[in-house]
């Protein structure tokens, strides 16, 4: 149960996903990059799901299946989608800047803050900066779930040898992370897509109205008199 308390934020965020979901308010999210409604409540089903299975250790690696296997099996499914749309090597540049952000920050924040803090730091900043490299929210999200990871692979690595933590791959606090990226990017995408239909919109207006009254200031019997002499 303690595990499943240091996951709150990212079981927040997913029971939030899936009342949108049932709602169709987020169907059309995923209906963007080819995920039907029903497959979305699998996925989300399934990391809420693994959030609850408890850790184990193979050999002095210990193992966290909702912030490592859960993760990599997201980034299967969402590389599938981007070899569909042909966007796997844009994924690949996202996934490198993911996980070069991701070590860093661990390495550096996590010893100095509480994980609560590191989570929503990290969250937040390579959600906004995969939306920004990726451009697409299959890139973005490619890149958060098979980025992290990885990233977490190498930091718990470092850690190991410069402060002599024990290894862990796929901590609750990477769970944590993983989904609040991925929520930030896809808030992001759709909040400034809605920004663009707007502008588009209001600009497809104002042509029209400018068009109306360029007709109605137009007199059909204005060159009338000139035929009539």
């Amino acid at each position: 149960m303690s595990i499943i308390k240091r996951m709150i934020i990212g079981l927040v965020l997913l029971g939030l996903t899936a009342v949108l979901l049932f709602f169709g308010i987020a169907e059309r999210v995923f209906k963007s990059f080819g995920v039907a409604g029903w497959l979305a409540f699998v996925m989300v089903g399934v990391l809420i799901g693994c959030a609850f299975i408890p850790t184990f250790t193979v050999g002095v690696v210990e193992f966290n299946v909702a912030g490592f296997f859960a993760p990599l099996l997201f980034a299967a499914v969402f590389f599938a989608l981007a070899f569909r749309m042909r966007e796997v090597r844009r994924a690949v540049v996202v996934t490198a800047v993911t996980a070069a952000l991701f070590i860093p920050s661990v390495l550096l924040i996590a010893p100095i803050t509480s994980n609560t803090v590191c989570v929503i730091i990290i969250g937040f900043l390579c959600g906004a900066v995969d939306y920004l490299v990726g451009k697409t929210k299959i890139a973005a999200l490619c890149g958060i779930f098979l980025g992290m990871p990885i990233g977490d692979v190498i930091s718990s690595a470092v850690g190991m040898y410069v402060y002599g933590t024990p290894l862990r791959f796929g901590a609750p606090a990477t769970f944590d992370a993983v989904i609040l990226a991925a929520v930030t990017a896809v808030v992001i995408f759709e909040s400034v897509s809605a920004i663009k239909r707007t502008m588009n919109h209001r600009t497809k207006s104002r042509a029209a109205v400018d068009v109306e009254l360029a007709e109605d200031n137009v007199d059909p019997d204005e060159y009338k008199k000139y035929f009539d002499k």
